[in-house]
């Protein structure tokens, strides 16, 4: 092998392709949505997972005070839609109406699950921590479900539902294609 040297700031990215997953909260009836490649279960037993986040995004802000978010899971089939929800918009505009996604109750949390999505974790805030510029957002998954046809022995059938991997910029990885939205 011949190595060469890479930007430390830059160096995040050779941790790629990396799981894309779709975040719902809601405040004082406003429902956000924003794509997230900065994730990771942390514990089985409770069941965490960790996301990271800009303190500055409406997505952190509305879980800062509402302390509950939603893990959608997404599949190739709305890629276009999932990039939509990434949009620097007002705070007052509802992503999931602009990418024509449709929300669904979820049953502990406020904040609605995605119906296109293949997975859902509904969360409730664990701990907060500041990690450089970003801020690490803990959820316990306080209930969790899946569309059956994407398990197969117990795992995500990734054959099947091709989850979306985020690689860096407009660049996803679905199943053994590069597609760019």
């Amino acid at each position: 092998m011949d190595f060469i040297e890479t930007e430390t700031e830059k160096a995040y990215r050779l941790i790629a392709p990396r799981p894309t997953i779709i975040i719902t909260t809601q405040y004082k009836g406003r429902i956000n949505a924003a794509p997230f490649s900065f994730t990771m279960p942390v514990s089985v037993e409770p069941p965490l997972v960790a996301f990271a986040s800009a303190p500055t995004h409406h997505t952190f802000k509305n879980i800062e005070k509402t302390g509950e978010f939603v893990i959608n899971i997404p599949n190739e089939d709305i890629l276009k839609e999932l990039w939509i929800t990434g949009e620097k918009l007002p705070e007052e505009v509802n992503e999931l109406e602009k990418a024509n996604l449709t929300g669904i109750s979820s049953s502990i949390v406020s904040p609605p699950k995605i119906g296109e999505c293949i997975a859902h974790m509904e969360c409730k805030v664990h701990s907060i921590t500041d990690v450089g510029d970003h801020k690490l957002v803990i959820g316990r998954v306080v209930k969790a479900d899946v569309d059956k046809t994407a398990l197969k022995d117990g795992l995500l059938d990734v054959e099947n539902v091709k989850p979306v991997l985020h690689l860096g910029g407009v660049n996803f990885v679905v199943g053994d294609h590069l597609r760019q939205v």
